[in-house]
Order: C-alpha cells, then sequence, then structure tokens
C-alpha cells in the first residue's frame, strides 16, 4: 500500500470500496481492533498519501485540493482523537492513576504523526500546507504537553522526535512566530540541571532527548534570514555555559558529537555575528578585516574545539578538525587577527604533540595538512618564532639534540615538502626521547 501510494499514486485508489473500508476501520475508537504498533504507523502513511501526494499527468486544477485537504483533516482528527483531550493536562506526579495511560496515548499518536510529517518532506508546497493544516492542533497539544512531561524522558524523547521531524519539514509553514514560541519554550525549560541529569546518563532515552534538542538548534541557527537571530546569543549560551561544561571533560561522544556540530553551524551561518565586514569589503580593504563583536564567545568556542584536540576520541577529533578547515576555507578563520595572534601557535602545538603521542595516527595526513594550512597563514612567523619556541619547550631531548632538530627542519612552503619535514622532526624527536629515556644520559654523541 505504501509504496503504490508513493509511487504509482492512482487517482481512483481512494474510492475504492476496500480502501474505504480500511479508512474507517482504522479511524474508529475500538481499541481492541488497531493492529500492531509498526502495521498501524505504515498504513496511516498510505492513507495519507493517497490524499496529500499530487496525483501524476494531472494539472493544479484538476487535483481535488479542497475535497483531499478536508478528508485529510478528517483522518488526523481521528486519528489524534484521544491525543487532543490530553490538551488540559496541567500537571502530572509519578504516582499519578492513569499516567502510563496518558502516555501510551502519547507514544503511539507522535510516532504516526512524525511519519506522515516524514512522508512529505520533499513534496511540493501544497502537500506541506495541508499536512501542516490537519496537524495544528496536534503540535499546539504537544508543545503544551511538554514542560508536563520533563521530566519524563521517554515522553519527550517522543516530543522531540516530533517536532525534529517538523522543523526538518515543516518549518516554513509553521510560520516564524509559532517556530520562535517553540524555541523559546525549549530553551526556558531545559535548565542546566536538567541537561546535566539528562546526559550522565549515556544511551539512556534523557541522553537521546539532548541530542535531539541540538539537532533542532542546529536546523534553526542554519536557518537563513534575520527571523531566528535573535535566538543565537541564548543558543550560544545553552552550547557554552551549559551543555559544553558537563561534556567537556566526559566522553558522552553522541552528545558531543551534536555540540560540537551545533557550534560549528552557528559559526558557519551566522559568522557576521562575529565579524561584521563581508568577504568583498575584505578584499576591498586588502586585507581580512577584524571589526569583531561577541569576541568572547567566538573565543570560548575556539577553546571548546582546541580541548577536543587534547582527548582520545578519534571520531570527535576527525570531526573537529574538518570543522576548522571549513572555517578556513569558507571564512578564512586561521586568517582572522584574534585567531592569528593568540590561537594559531596554540592549535599548531596541540596538533604536532598529537603526532609525536602516536594518538590519532589515522589521522596523520589530515592533521599534518591542518598544520600546513595554518602555518602557511604566516611562514616567517612559524620558522622564527614558533619552531625555537616549540623545540626549546620539548621535553626528553638535550640542547644539542634540538639543535640537530632545528637544522634538519628545512624552511619549506610547498605542501609535499612541509609534510616531509613535519614527518622527519616527529620521527627523529620520537627517535631521541627513546633512546635518551633507556640508555645512560651521554650515550648519544651528536
Amino acid at each position: 500500500m505504501v509504496s503504490i501510494t508513493a509511487t504509482v499514486r492512482p487517482v481512483f485508489l481512494v474510492s475504492l470500496p476496500a480502501v474505504q473500508n480500511i479508512f474507517n476501520r482504522i479511524t474508529t475508537e475500538n481499541q481492541a481492533q488497531r493492529l500492531p504498533q509498526e502495521a498501524h504507523i505504515l498504513v496511516c502513511r498510505a492513507l495519507s498519501n493517497m490524499l496529500l501526494l499530487p496525483w501524476p499527468n494531472l494539472p493544479e486544477s484538476e487535483q481535488q485540493w479542497h475535497t483531499r485537504s478536508n478528508s485529510h483533516a478528517s483522518l488526523v482528527a481521528a486519528l489524534t482523537r484521544e491525543y487532543r483531550i490530553l490538551r488540559g493536562t496541567v500537571n502530572i506526579s509519578p504516582r499519578q492513576p492513569g499516567l502510563d495511560n496518558v502516555k501510551a496515548v502519547i507514544q503511539q499518536t507522535l510516532p504516526v504523526l512524525r511519519d506522515i510529517v516524514d512522508s512529505i518532506s520533499g513534496e511540493s508546497t501544497k502537500s506541506r500546507q495541508i499536512c501542516y493544516q490537519s496537524l495544528q492542533e496536534s503540535v499546539q497539544v504537544t508543545l503544551n504537553l511538554f514542560p508536563v512531561f520533563i521530566q519524563q524522558p521517554d515522553v519527550t524523547d517522543e516530543v522531540l522526535a516530533f517536532f525534529l521531524t517538523l522543523f526538518q519539514a515543516l518549518r516554513v509553514q509553521m510560520g516564524v512566530a509559532f517556530t520562535g514560541q517553540i524555541i523559546h519554550t525549549f530553551l526556558s525549560m531545559f535548565t542546566r540541571e536538567q541537561l546535566a541529569a539528562s546526559i550522565l546518563q549515556e544511551g539512556s532515552a534523557g541522553c537521546r532527548v539532548v541530542q535531539k534538542f541540538l539537532k533542532i538548534l542546529q536546523v534553526v541557527v542554519q536557518e537563513p534570514g534575520q527571523a531566528f537571530k535573535p535566538f543565537l546569543p541564548s543558543i550560544l549560551s545553552l552550547c557554552m555555559e551549559q551543555v559544553y561544561p558537563v561534556v567537556a571533560e566526559r566522553s558522552s561522544p553522541d552528545v558531543k558529537a551534536e555540540m560540537f556540530e551545533l557550534l560549528y553551524q552557528i559559526l558557519h551561518q551566522n559568522w557576521r555575528y562575529f565579524f561584521k565586514t563581508s568577504v568583498l569589503t575584505s578584499v576591498q580593504r586588502g586585507g581580512v578585516d577584524d571589526a569583531m563583536e561577541n569576541e568572547a564567545q567566538f573565543t570560548a568556542a575556539m577553546q571548546a574545539f582546541g580541548q577536543s584536540f587534547l582527548q582520545t576520541d578519534i571520531h570527535i577529533f576527525k570531526q573537529n578538525l574538518s570543522y576548522l578547515e571549513s572555517l578556513n576555507s569558507k571564512h578564512k578563520l586561521y586568517h582572522r587577527k584574534l585567531f592569528r595572534t593568540s590561537m594559531l601557535f596554540h592549535f599548531i602545538n596541540v596538533l604536532l604533540q598529537v603526532l609525536l603521542h602516536k594518538s590519532h595516527d589515522l589521522l596523520q595526513e589530515e592533521i599534518t595538512l591542518a598544520i600546513y594550512n595554518m602555518a602557511s597563514v604566516d611562514f616567517d612567523a612559524f620558522y622564527s618564532a614558533f619552531m625555537p619556541e616549540f623545540l626549546n619547550g620539548c621535553q626528553g631531548v638535550d640542547s644539542n639534540q634540538r639543535a640537530v632538530l632545528a637544522r634538519n627542519f628545512k624552511l619549506e612552503q610547498d605542501l609535499p615538502s612541509f609534510t616531509q619535514s613535519v614527518q622527519r622532526l616527529v620521527n627523529d624527536l620520537r627517535y631521541y626521547r627513546l633512546c635518551n629515556s633507556s640508555l645512560p644520559t651521554g650515550t648519544i654523541k651528536l
């Protein structure tokens, strides 16, 4: 049924007696005859598809949108009959009689609605408009229920999964005002304590809730135009002051990956929130102009990226290194005055130390390329200031060995030669350290 309604889309299907019978069976209140959840979802998707998806090879005037729209509204109203009664729920207690029934209604209804939305996410505007009109009341009910069930992670997991699908598929139809109301509700409900308690239970429903919340915010910050820009300070604050302190020193790989993805999207999609001038203006002024705003938040974000390179999670390391490289190729990150003067050498130092410790050898090429891109911002400063300081700070080698390392590190400016120099430096430094630690002092004469 789903395949036929999604691909063939026959016009006559909805009027067949057998299909009419399915409509009647699925929308009656008889719970005893309810299909298993997975089958129920598929049947609902097929029925929704018949009413929402454009019929092929027919002009707009023959699509019968008005009739189909009314039918779809009736279908969704019948499917959400019990759910919409929950609108008046203002508070719950864990021991409340009937709580399990309320949760069951939520957990049965939201996956059906989510699936209906998901199935039309790539369709025409008309299909999405009709879908949202049918769902509007249920969406409002869901938003009302969210604060009531904030302490029930299994319910909030379903709620946020539903809202994530809505944001991805129907945010234009929802409109700026209502979308803003949703974001405001979420931001105000997720306190630091709430987030911390959820994140600390790795793999739990609470952890999945935080992941979905961060995914929703990723969709929001990528939205073009000015509509959601007022939320940027709150989203950045949530990211850096509430989520980051909890995940910084823990593995929490899933939440951490989503948090850094959000941080990257904030920086990439909203670069002018930090750097006011456009690339064109910078070029006209003969360099990267640096009229900065919100410097403290930018610095905190960069420090979070830097901190992640000191940890063992290779997936986060690879993801974040690619984010920095992307910000550099799209926005000239490494050339920005603040980065160049107060962060550049710290990042190069950390990446060289990672190569020395062989902790992320699988990413050797990516790390060396990033070092090259950072060094190439100012090769003179790299060779004359950074390298002597780096070698002086190296533990486990004597002054003669440092001099040999410095002499052998050629002043190359093309990538292949630079890569060879870095590899030789790392290998020689490792070799000296190994020998010095396992042989009596003074054994190795240079």
